[in-house]
């Protein structure tokens, strides 16, 4: 058994759907899946999720999955993977 902290990869994504949604609603989504992804945060229509670098593709495949939020139907598009918070929230996530 490796004594190694796991390496974090953070996957930012946008919830396309009829309404912006709460913080509560998207954790809500993120529970009932595979991957179990960490929701770091979410704001708007943009968020953030945490997983290792051994589950990421399982992780993306889950966002990916995620057809209904809180009843309403929502397509989940991933912008992008990063190693960190900051570069994740720099590139992806700050308005251009």
């Amino acid at each position: 058994m490796s004594t190694r902290r796991p390496r974090y990869r953070y996957i930012a994504f946008r919830v396309d759907g009829p309404r912006e949604f709460a913080y509560e609603e998207v954790l809500a989504a993120f529970r009932s899946e595979a991957g179990r992804p960490w929701l770091v945060g979410f704001r708007g229509s943009k968020g953030l999720a945490r997983c290792t670098n051994l589950s990421k593709d399982l992780a993306i495949r889950s966002l990916r999955g995620i057809t209904a939020i809180a009843g309403a139907p929502v397509t989940v598009t991933t912008l992008g993977t990063s190693g960190t918070i900051r570069r994740a929230t720099a590139k992806y996530l700050r308005p251009a």
